[in-house]
């Protein structure tokens, strides 16, 4: 059984802020895969990005890039834009780390950039970017045309000009960095790393950064609170959170947060015991990945069309939630999309939300236990334990379990880091018997496989990525192949211009489904029932054929890896209908009382 015995967490809040916003224009995480590569929904690096620059390569071609871009959108200087991009991030701290690095690498920039040098070249020359010997240079940007077809003219041309540049540094006495020409370590500066230190402390545990009583329940929105768990009404009290059973039908204290409390003076019965008890009660959560936690990045984040001083008002609240919209998701969404119209495009529809809307004495309770890049061993030993139910004391949930696809992807070539189907079997086990041991008897939970990511590159390759909006220059295959060759790419397998990598990719990912449902078919638990489903996003493209939308129109702009808005709320459908057909009795009756607790909470204290 779970308790709480996770001390408070207090006081973190500041140095968190100012961690996200120093490391943010510096585009460095303390993280294994780098801020640059988490915007394509990468998790780890490989070797090859050692050799290559990795996600300081990728984040330095990006920026330039986008600069390059806003000047001749709007018929600018150069400078003039990268003035500009610093105003735009919404902090004065921020502001003037983004200074430090124009004033660091801005001339070589704006001299290059002049010269009609390409983003990918200008990285190289400041050796933020490397070509290991004998390999091609990679470059998401077109190569001058006087290159095309010439790796040797080209190689010889970024090296000449990383010696006129590392001369000039010697001659400034610049310094950036560890030295003369180094890649800066950004986490090792002094200061800086007190500050890396708490955002590895904060991610590790996947729970929220402000918690003061430790039930895991917080009332700061991101950094894992209301975003990703109900809001906690009395944080000061570790028996007062979402999801409980009230001991004495909350006559005086609403002892599960969901806005209902208080005695009927007509009757003398307490509101939970009138218009509550007896009726169907769970929560929702889910445990997965990055799918479940809707990852998504702004597509004006790129897109030199779309970009303006609003597109970053809200860089710190997604930064914090990394990257992640579990507010937005196919599983926890109770928010109204529209909150954020620069950064989110397509409506909102949820398993917690169809729950509520069947009965609203399941308010705010939801969690989302989603973290970028999770695997069956990860969930098994470190994520599953962030899930907060007590079974003595709490309502039975409904989970989806969801890992869809890191357990076939990650940036290494080959199969031979894919999980093996023993592996895997076992750790879905071990996790349904550690829930087991947790949850409310009368839980549900839904087992979702691993999806056919053959649909992305099959719908995606030959489509204009945000970067190439202005010039229409920049593919999805070229976004790909370029992640793959500073080796930070998502999935190696399924992003591969190569059909053959493709096939592999599935073929693994079919063992891996058929080891899940044989546990959906052969196990029994004590306290839920199980459902097994594929991650069916070739459903939800059917249904979006009827509104007139393509398939590409459910995946992420800029990562090109991920379900969209639109992909998550068709998901949500996808999986109702599921429940529909195949388990009725986990969708709860309606509660009659609806109407009663409307009139009298309203919005029931909201989230």
């Amino acid at each position: 059984m779970w308790v709480a015995t996770r001390p408070p967490r207090v006081g973190s809040l500041s140095l968190l802020c100012l961690a996200v916003l120093l490391c943010t224009p510096l585009a460095i995480s303390s993280e294994p895969a780098g801020l640059f590569a988490r915007l394509f929904g990468a998790t780890e690096v490989t070797a090859v990005a050692d050799d290559t620059g990795g996600s300081n390569c990728g984040a330095c071609s990006i920026l330039v890039g986008v600069v390059e871009q806003l000047a001749e959108y709007h018929n600018a200087s150069v400078d003039a834009y990268m003035e500009n991009l610093c105003m735009w991030i919404p902090s004065e701290a921020a502001q003037a780390g983004c200074r430090l690095l124009i004033s660091t690498y801005g001339p070589e920039i704006i001299a290059a950039l002049e010269n009609k040098e390409t983003p990918d070249i200008v990285c190289h020359t400041l050796g933020l970017c490397k070509t290991p010997s004998g390999t091609p240079m990679c470059h998401v940007f077109p190569l001058p045309s006087r290159f095309q077809g010439d790796p040797i003219g080209l190689s010889r041309h970024v090296e000449h000009r990383r010696r006129q540049y590392l001369n000039r540094q010697q001659q400034s006495g610049a310094v950036t960095g560890g030295g003369v020409g180094k890649t800066p370590a950004w986490c090792k500066w002094p200061g800086i790393e007190e500050i890396c230190n708490i955002i590895d402390a904060w991610t590790g545990d996947h729970l929220p950064v402000e918690d003061r009583d430790g039930d895991r329940f917080s009332t700061f929105p991101s950094a894992r609170g209301t975003a990703w768990r109900g809001k906690d009404c009395d944080d000061a009290n570790k028996n007062i959170y979402p999801g409980r059973r009230t001991p004495d039908g909350d006559a005086n204290t609403d002892s599960n947060c969901n806005g209902i409390y208080g005695v009927d003076a007509t009757t003398g019965k307490s509101y939970e015991d009138l218009w509550c008890n007896g009726t169907q009660r769970y929560g929702t959560a889910v445990l997965g990945d990055s799918i479940g936690a809707h990852f998504h990045i702004p597509r004006a984040w790129m897109n030199v069309t779309e970009m303006d001083e609003e597109s970053f008002s809200n860089l710190f609240y997604i930064l914090t939630n990394e990257m992640d919209w579990p507010e937005l998701s196919t599983a926890t969404g109770h928010s109204n999309a529209t909150k954020w119209p620069e950064e989110v495009h397509g409506p909102m529809d949820s398993l917690y939300q169809r729950l509520f809307t069947q009965n609203h004495c399941n308010h705010r309770d939801y969690q989302n236990v989603a973290v970028n890049g999770a695997r069956a061993t990860a969930m098994n030993s470190t994520i599953v334990r962030s899930l907060a139910r007590r079974q003595d004391a709490d309502q039975p949930l409904l989970i989806m379990l969801e890992l869809v696809g890191n357990d076939v992807c990650s940036g290494h070539p080959g199969t031979s880091h894919m999980t093996p189907p023993e592996v895997y079997h076992d750790a879905q086990l071990a996790t349904l018997r550690y829930l087991d041991t947790i949850l409310p008897a009368g839980s549900h939970i839904l087992l979702v496989g691993l999806v056919d990511g053959r649909f992305l590159y099959d719908h995606m390759h030959a489509r204009i990525h945000p970067l190439g909006a202005l010039r229409h220059d920049v593919t999805y295959t070229d976004v790909y192949g370029y992640l793959e060759c500073l080796g930070v790419t998502p999935c190696w397998g399924w992003l591969n211009s190569n059909g053959s990598a493709r096939n592999a990719t599935t073929a693994h990912a079919e063992l891996l489904n058929a080891e899940l449902k044989k546990i959906a078919d052969n196990e029994t638990f004590k306290n839920f029932d199980v459902l097994y489903s594929v991650y069916n996003i070739t459903e939800a493209a059917e249904i979006a054929k009827t509104m007139g939308k393509q398939p590409w129109e459910l995946i992420e702009p800029i990562d090109g890896f991920h379900a969209n808005q639109l992909g998550n709320a068709l998901t949500t459908r996808v999986l109702w209908e599921l429940f529909e057909k195949e388990k009725p009795a986990w969708i709860p009756a309606l509660n009659p009382h609806n109407a009663d607790i409307l009139s009298k909470f309203r919005n029931q204290g909201g989230y």
